[in-house]
């Protein structure tokens, strides 16, 4: 499966997950196999303050969910439209998100999830 996660720069597994995603820095790309491996696929720089769309360039790489430790309600309704699952960073290390990911013990942000958040934060 492959998943994106943001990240502050240089990026890789000892980063830690930017908040919310508009900010990131580095976007990060993991191909995660059937028999629990993983590898880091690719790398793209942020532009921090927006000459190019997050949400469309992690669309754009085919991947099926992307971990965050937060999201803006517009990035949140395109994932779930382009059918890519977003998921709550319990952590924020890069490495020990793919471990939990990995465990699936990651909870997906749905819409009802986003606005109790919302309202108790």
């Amino acid at each position: 499966m492959k998943i994106c996660i943001p990240c502050q720069s240089p990026g890789g597994l000892d980063a830690a997950v930017v908040e919310p995603l508009e900010e990131s820095e580095i976007l990060d790309y993991y191909e995660v196999h059937d028999d629990r491996n993983f590898e880091h696929t690719a790398q793209m720089r942020g532009c921090l303050g927006g000459c190019s769309d997050p949400v469309e360039a992690i669309t754009r790489r085919g991947v099926e969910a992307v971990i965050v430790a937060g999201i803006s309600p517009r990035s949140l309704m395109l994932f779930r439209n382009a059918g890519i699952k977003v998921l709550r960073a319990d952590n924020p290390v890069v490495r020990s998100l793919i471990d939990s990911f990995i465990a699936e013990s990651l909870e997906e942000i749905g819409v009802k999830e986003f606005a109790a958040q919302r309202r108790n934060g």
